[in-house]
């Protein structure tokens, strides 16, 4: 699923220059939507941040500089955020299903990242995939997926 997120960034950026922004915006969603899940249980800790910036960076190519000024925005942003129906369009109009899918695999990995689900947590995942309007059965394959990708990543 990832690579089609990768697989689309690719092509993004043999387009036009115009399209740059369009992969920062992307970087900018994913950052915003996997952080909304980190803070969904009331407490964002170290590795979760970690985890986010880890995992945007690699995603999105970006160095140390251009993911801490990522961070201090989306972090900033999330203060004054009351909705997130505002970022999930962005996205939908952006990405293809595969593609939020993949996102949504990220998203995941924030919430799973500390080997507890939470109701607030299991709420917010079902909502964003409603929004986003992946089924309940892709999006329950996306959250394995991502248990088996941290899995991996601890046992490497």
């Amino acid at each position: 699923m990832l690579t089609h997120v990768k697989n689309w960034l690719k092509t993004q950026k043999s387009q036009p220059e115009t399209y740059v922004a369009d992969t920062s915006e992307l970087a900018y969603l994913v950052a915003a939507l996997m952080f909304e899940a980190a803070q969904a249980d009331g407490e964002v800790s170290e590795d979760e941040m970690a985890l986010i910036s880890a995992t945007v960076s690699s995603q999105f190519e970006l160095d140390d500089a251009q993911m801490n000024t990522l961070m201090e925005q989306v972090k900033a942003d999330a203060q004054e955020r009351i909705e997130l129906h505002t970022l999930l369009r962005k996205l939908r109009d952006q990405a293809d299903y595969e593609e939020r899918l993949g996102v949504l695999e990220l998203v995941w990995m924030t919430v799973l990242a500390d080997d507890v689900v939470d109701r607030m947590e299991s709420q917010l995942m079902r909502r964003l995939a409603g929004l986003l309007f992946i089924s309940d059965v892709d999006s329950a394959l996306a959250a394995k997926a991502a248990k088996k990708r941290i899995n991996n990543a601890e046992h490497a």
